[in-house]
């Protein structure tokens, strides 16, 4: 009797860890693609004055001092710029990652500015507002110059949850009518690979398979630029990438 149930054991035994590294299979033939592109955003030349706001119509405004940000250059470095596969090159059969995320992309408005001032949504994503200063603020936001919502923003009110009719490749211009320098850019795309530069001018994209890819990048004064990459396998699955600015591209 104790050895049937040895036996019982032992076959039990086994057929679990056969269940187990079956799995493993499965998850390793499913696991998300590794490939991605690290690169850096620089401004060669030298880069615009950048000119103090005159922000003294409201004096909540006027307490603090600031320049504009039309284009923000660091030791050479550009923020702002979006950086992403271009919409709709994906290779055919490669992913795009998932689809639109839940959780709204939030713009603060922190000392009558927008922050960020350029981020990124992917289509169908809603954009919630927030204001966070002691003053009234409207939201206007318009896609090509069409009117996606005009709201209001008192101090303390909710967060504004928005949504827009907005495709890949639009760019949701968003501007507060009480404060004319305040000025913000939500950038659509068909996938969420994507990111925008911080003052290090650096940016980094995950999670892609291995074929060639069409990079671009975007920034509200300078424009667009592209560039091309091929995400390879094992050591080649990492690449780097440069994209490059001079004040002969300020629109």
């Amino acid at each position: 009797m104790v050895r049937f149930a040895v036996a019982i054991h032992v076959h039990l035994a086994r057929r679990a860890a056969a269940s187990v590294a079956v799995l493993a299979v499965a998850t390793v033939a499913h696991a998300a693609p590794q490939g991605s592109v690290k690169g850096t955003v620089i401004f060669e030349g030298e880069a615009p004055e950048r000119i103090a706001l005159r922000r003294d119509t409201d004096p909540y405004c006027a307490k603090v001092a600031r320049l504009d940000e039309d284009v923000i250059v660091t030791r050479g470095k550009l923020k702002d710029v979006l950086v992403r596969v271009k919409n709709g090159s994906f290779p055919a059969g490669k992913a795009t990652g998932p689809g639109a995320p839940a959780p709204p992309a939030l713009i603060d408005q922190q000392a009558c500015m927008y922050a960020p001032r350029v981020l990124g949504l992917v289509a169908g994503q809603k954009l919630a507002i927030r204001n966070s200063d002691g003053t009234f603020h409207n939201v206007h936001g318009t896609i090509a110059g069409k009117l996606a919502w005009n709201k209001p923003a008192a101090p303390g009110d909710p967060d504004l949850a928005l949504e827009a009719p907005a495709h890949a490749g639009d760019i949701i211009d968003i501007a507060c009518d009480v404060h004319p320098w305040m000025h913000a850019y939500a950038v659509v795309q068909d996938h969420a690979v994507f990111a925008v530069t911080g003052e290090d001018g650096a940016f980094e994209l995950t999670g892609l398979a291995p074929g060639s890819y069409t990079l671009e990048a975007w920034h509200p004064s300078l424009g667009t630029k592209t560039l091309a990459v091929t995400i390879g396998k094992g050591a080649k699955a990492a690449v780097t990438a440069r994209f490059s600015y001079q004040r002969s591209d300020l629109k």
